[in-house]
């Protein structure tokens, strides 16, 4: 029996469809960047504007190695990610007998 409507499907659906929407984007962006040209730019329903601006950025770089080798300047940060990963073993998803634990899934 297969899980038509699992969250694991639905949410790597989503993450496709962001995929090519963030594709179009960035290609009509360069479209924009490629004119190296700033200002405002008319559609019918909108503009583009285009600006450029500077700022300073720490140079990691630029420091001493017995800083960088120091444990006292680094803090831990942890991360939860979420991947998509394509299933290769062909096994049928079977939705779970506790009908509540599908309204767990379906509310997260």
């Amino acid at each position: 029996m297969y899980m038509t409507r699992s969250p694991v499907d639905e949410l790597a659906r989503l993450r496709a469809k962001i995929a090519e929407l963030r594709a179009r984007e960035a290609a009509l962006e360069a479209r924009f960047i490629e004119c190296n040209d700033t200002g405002r730019f008319p559609g019918y329903t909108c503009d583009v504007v285009v600006s450029r601006t500077a700022y300073q950025v720490f140079d990691i770089s630029k420091l001493p190695q017995e800083m960088l080798d120091d444990d006292r300047y680094y803090a831990t940060k942890h991360v939860t990610s979420i991947r998509i990963e394509d299933r290769d073993d062909g096994m049928d998803v079977i939705a779970p007998d506790d009908p509540e634990e599908i309204e767990v899934l379906e509310s997260l």
